[in-house]
């Protein structure tokens, strides 16, 4: 790989360890994949924070940069880390918590401006800009509604590229590397739920596991709606992006351009049947309904303050519902004193997903959200149902 003079002092440590490890790690991977030269990013993206993720290991590494002074060098966000508050169902170890706690401090000190897994709502991509994003939900959303460009990124080789605040230029930061292999047309009948758009997003993910699939048959959704598809998608799949037919930009262009290897039909009643049993669950307790995986839009957000603020009483003891945002959103004492009388937590920069909830007496979780129902039960050590977000709504507010 060619090096420039400035990146040549950076790799003999001109700057010092942290970036020196940086450009070491970063070229290492960027030869491996035929890259020529390194290219410049104007936002990074690190995931893999819980500590429930990365253990003592993580933490250590993190640490080991963070006290060595290292600062990132270009707008840099984090994922989401395990939910460290206090609910009605209990609280995570204290040494879990104080843990959590330091790899959030260190973060901070080098310069991460947000915790959410959804960083195009903190600050969105423009068309053609280069990024480092780990976070799979994330990086297809970039890549494939606004035409931003990254790879799908590990967390620690992300928040390297944060520091050196450049990446190697392969893979989707190629034009070459931005092409479909596969076709799936989608038959609907009319609208389509969020809640089957997620199935849909996991059914084409099993189907193109490792290949960038052209998807016929949702041009009317929303960007919302396709953001639950592509978080559903990315559990299932490995590919970095999806080509929206009329939404993706470029779209026409790089199916022309593209060899097409195979093609799939799907329709609604090809979904695989993952409505579980609730009946158990009602009669075992601890039951946690949530809504915010990934974590939830502005209008989304605002949405759902909407009608929950229209709710009289509520049996608290039956159960929380929670709302994953960003530690950006903020909320008024007296929204935040009513929501917590009726049951509602807002968990801010928190990820529920990658909690152990079992470990504070969670044994069901009831979401409308594909990417939670693929990975909560391995992750956090519950089951999972899948519902329909209003239907969720409903049956929260009858307690």
């Amino acid at each position: 790989m060619y090096l420039t003079r400035e990146e040549e002092a950076i790799l003999n440590g001109e700057l010092g360890y942290p970036y020196a490890l940086a450009m070491k790690v970063i070229t290492t991977v960027g030869d491996s994949l035929g890259a020529e030269r390194l290219i410049p990013v104007v936002h990074a993206h690190v995931s893999g924070i819980s500590y429930f993720n990365i253990g003592d290991a993580g933490l250590e590494f993190i640490e080991s940069l963070a006290t060595s002074n290292a600062r990132f060098q270009v707008f840099t966000t984090a994922n989401p880390y395990a939910v460290i508050i206090d609910s009605s169902y209990g609280s995570l170890p204290e040494d879990v918590r104080s843990k959590q706690l330091k790899i959030i401090n260190y973060l901070r000190g080098m310069g991460a401006r947000a915790f959410t897994c959804a960083p195009y709502y903190v600050r969105r991509p423009s068309y053609g800009e280069h990024l480092a994003w780990a976070e799979s939900n994330a990086v297809l959303f970039a890549n494939s509604l606004i035409g931003a460009w990254s790879n799908r990124e590990g967390g620690p080789l992300a928040l390297l590229e944060g520091l050196l605040g450049k990446t190697y230029a392969a893979g989707v930061h190629l034009r070459e590397g931005r092409s479909p292999k596969c076709v799936t047309s989608i038959k609907t009948e009319g609208s389509v739920s969020f809640f089957h758009l997620s199935l849909i997003g996991l059914k084409i993910g099993e189907l193109c596991p490792d290949s960038i699939p052209f998807v016929e048959g949702l041009e009317g959704v929303s960007e919302e709606g396709i953001r639950a598809f592509l978080a559903s998608f990315g559990s299932t799949s490995n590919a970095p992006m999806v080509v929206f037919n009329k939404l993706t930009p470029d779209s026409q262009e790089l199916l022309e351009n593209s060899d097409i290897e195979e093609r799939f039909s799907i329709s609604l009643g090809d979904l695989r049947e993952v409505l579980l049993d609730f009946k158990e669950a009602r009669e075992s307790g601890g039951i946690l309904y949530f809504i915010g995986c990934p974590h939830l839009s502005p209008g989304e957000f605002a949405h759902l303050l909407g009608r929950l603020r229209s709710v009289g009483k509520r049996d608290s003891s039956m159960g929380e519902l929670w709302l994953g945002v960003s530690d950006t959103v903020s909320l008024d004492e007296e929204i935040t004193n009513y929501l917590g009388r009726i049951g509602v937590r807002v968990v801010k920069g928190m990820c529920p997903v990658t909690t152990k909830l079992s470990l504070v007496g969670i044994k069901y979780v009831v979401t409308d959200s594909g990417k939670a129902l693929h990975y909560m039960p391995k992750l956090a050590g519950v089951k999972v149902v899948i519902k329909d977000r209003e239907e969720i709504l409903r049956e929260f507010l009858r307690g």
